[in-house]
């Protein structure tokens, strides 16, 4: 299976957002079937590539081990922006120092999967993917109106591994289901 560690935003967290994103897409909004679907939404700490079913377990305990000594910690999601001029993201803000410790315990845990090398997300910073076609005018704009968006804090309290299924979810997004989670602290 494709198996990442990620942090998922707790509903409220999300109802802002999606709700701050129809207000920037208009009428748009539901034409704008390039947005990922909500329960995709989630902050990347360490990509595994494809791992047996089998290794997950033997995961979960160096993946909790890693975040042990970090404990639980707050984040927003806070302004938007596109990588790559076609990947929209929305910020992240908070305690996003210990946010990178726990990036790069996950990648660390991940060391001794049978796969590819863990690698850390590509992007100069941590975000939440929220398209990968904001190369589309109207989603752009939105994009640029949520540029100061800020959403509600949340306190962090576990890692999750997921798997995920490339073009299996609703309209043909990746199915993202959590398989595992190592708590903080």
């Amino acid at each position: 299976m494709r198996l990442f560690a990620a942090i998922r935003p707790p509903a409220e967290v999300t109802d802002h957002l999606a709700g701050a994103l129809a207000g920037a897409l208009g009428p748009s909004w539901d034409r704008s079937a390039p947005i990922s679907p909500r329960l995709n939404w989630h902050i990347t700490l360490a990509f595994y590539g494809d791992v047996p079913d089998a290794a997950v377990p033997d995961h979960q305990r160096p993946l909790a081990l890693g975040l042990a000594a970090l404990g639980p910690f707050t984040l927003e999601l806070r302004g938007a922006g596109v990588i790559r001029r076609q990947v929209g993201w929305i910020g992240v803000g908070g305690q996003t120092a210990i946010l990178k410790r726990a990036m790069k315990a996950a990648a660390e845990a991940g060391q001794a999967l049978p796969a590819q090398r863990p690698e850390a997300p590509r992007a100069l910073r941590p975000h939440l993917t929220i398209t990968r076609s904001a190369d589309k005018p109207h989603i752009r704009a939105a994009l640029q109106a949520l540029a100061i968006y800020q959403g509600p804090s949340w306190l962090v309290t576990e890692v999750e591994l997921i798997a995920s299924e490339l073009g299996r979810g609703p309209g043909r997004h990746a199915l993202h289901r959590p398989v595992a989670a190592a708590p903080l602290g």
